[in-house]
């Protein structure tokens, strides 16, 4: 958990929640305890709990009994979805390691997505309110939407509007999600409530910017998949939408998405190359640093909280 390192009690407190996942997971059936396991143990940044705990640590009533518990059903609920977001994308690679429908094939794969939803909403049940369960499940539906919203635009060249409208709903709703749940569980103030909900959404879309642009900023090794296979399958993200605009190199890369599942290992790296050539990686940057602009902007209501407040700054500053 490398990426709280600087943050010694938090990264303990994220130890915890690990360690309660593991215990919620555990099945009568082996197979689906050792998958879970396997998961977890997978690692990860663990942000959307991290956000949650922040949050809490806002309000009047911190209590760990409820917001660990809280912090670990919304993390298997983020899980799960990678689970079956990597059986849709035919990902053989998560996090650098072989993906469960890799390694187990697709329909243990399936189970164990559903098992893990199942268990989180377990959790829920008995740590929340039936308001707040509620606002979660129809987050999750909404989040739903979003993946089919994605699906139906396979191949389509759609606008920055969209582009966004998507990723709120796809990413950032699961981020503002935390850190309202958190905030509402510890009494927080309605107006830190509603900033730590906008910071959350702000914070979500400029996150999967950044994480779109690693495919023409990174290297495979460094992100645990393949780049390019979202290309393949039709999913545009903003980088490619706005080169494909470019006067020069906009003609050569529509011809190449074109193609779709039949482009090349060359076409690809081709396209990839003319985008990097246009001003598309300059521009979502720039709209990237507009939203976390937008999410800095929320934090002024955190003066009382200032090491909170420096915290949710630094994880906007990872994003530039």
């Amino acid at each position: 958990m490398s990426y709280w390192e600087h943050y010694p009690a938090l990264q303990n407190e994220l130890r915890y929640v690990e360690d309660y996942m593991r215990q919620k997971v555990v099945s009568k059936k082996k197979i689906l305890t050792d998958i879970s396991l396997d998961l977890i143990d997978a690692g990860g940044k663990r942000l959307r709990p991290a956000f949650l705990i922040l949050a809490a640590k806002c309000g009047k009533k911190y209590n760990p009994d409820v917001i660990i518990p809280l912090a670990a059903a919304l993390e298997l609920i983020h899980t799960a979805t990678l689970v079956h977001d990597d059986i849709i994308d035919e990902s053989k690679f998560r996090r650098g390691k072989e993906s469960i429908q890799q390694k187990w094939g697709k329909d243990m794969a399936v189970y164990v997505g559903d098992y893990l939803l199942s268990k989180s909403f377990c959790i829920l049940s008995d740590r929340t309110s039936i308001d707040r369960l509620q606002y979660i499940s129809r987050t999750v539906k909404a989040i739903c939407e979003g993946e089919i919203s994605q699906y139906e635009d396979r191949y389509k060249k759609i606008t920055t509007y969209d582009y966004i409208k998507r990723i709120h709903r796809k990413t950032a709703l699961l981020f503002a999600l935390s850190l309202s749940a958190g905030a509402s569980e510890s009494r927080c103030s309605k107006k830190i409530g509603r900033a730590l909900v906008h910071y959350g959404i702000h914070y979500g879309v400029a996150f999967q910017i950044y994480d779109d642009l690693l495919d023409y900023t990174s290297e495979e090794k460094k992100i645990g998949k393949p780049i390019g296979n979202d290309v393949r399958q039709g999913y545009y993200t903003l980088p490619i939408l706005l080169a494909c605009k470019d006067n020069h190199y906009g003609p050569m890369i529509n011809a190449i998405l074109d193609l779709r599942e039949d482009i090349t290992k060359q076409q690809l790296d081709d396209l990839f190359n003319m985008v990097k050539k246009t001003d598309a990686i300059n521009q979502t940057k720039q709209l990237s640093n507009r939203y976390i602009q937008k999410a800095a902007s929320r934090l002024d209501v955190l003066s009382g909280k200032q090491d909170i407040a420096n915290t949710l700054q630094a994880m906007l500053n990872k994003l530039q």
